[in-house]
């Protein structure tokens, strides 16, 4: 079976360094705790061009320098050897392919395709890849991908934690391979 998992704020531990970012450029002193929505714009109240140009000058040095999410490559190597095709399924723009693979390299987590969609429209890419679980932190992709019939196991994440969610949410790589090994998910 195939499961989806995202890559910012799922694998890769880059709040921080965002929010070291957006601090630097808007002289605030915010911690990622206080991140309580996925918009930084937002959060910072700065405008959507003002954001994008700033991505465009720092995203490839956060993508270099993000620290792995506790257990991510672990839990993950333990899914494709219990038989999961294991697919990336990220928002970053395509221009990052070749940080993102070397990244993801350098980390050893194994995976069977790797897309950038430079869109948080997931939901076209999970159902042409037929998958059947997704592990998010974005909760407006959770809303989308589970209206679109695809489970979701929603990663906390102080940007989604004051959002309604009905669904699995797991607060570590341990809680989520857990609950795949535990329940009906079994490739």
């Amino acid at each position: 079976m195939r499961i989806g998992i995202d890559l910012d704020g799922t694998i890769a531990d880059n709040l921080e360094l965002l929010v070291q970012t957006m601090n630097h450029y808007c002289s605030k002193d915010l911690c990622g705790e206080e991140i309580y929505q996925y918009n930084l714009c937002e959060v910072y109240n700065i405008k959507e061009e003002q954001f994008i140009q700033l991505m465009e000058e720092k995203e490839e040095e956060i993508i270099i320098k993000s620290p792995i999410i506790s257990f991510a490559s672990e839990s993950i190597h333990k899914l494709v050897l219990e038989g999961w095709e294991v697919h990336i399924i990220t928002a970053r723009s395509p221009r990052y392919q070749g940080a993102t693979e070397k990244w993801l390299q350098e980390k050893e987590i194994p995976f069977t395709g790797l897309h950038l969609l430079d869109s948080h429209n997931k939901l076209e890419i999970c159902q042409q890849l037929g998958v059947k679980l997704m592990v998010e932190d974005n909760i407006h992709n959770a809303y989308q991908l589970n209206g679109g019939g695809i489970p979701i196991i929603l990663f906390d994440a102080p940007h989604n934690r004051h959002w309604p969610w009905q669904g699995i949410r797991c607060k570590s790589w341990q809680e989520i391979y857990s609950f795949v090994k535990n329940h009906r998910f079994c490739p």
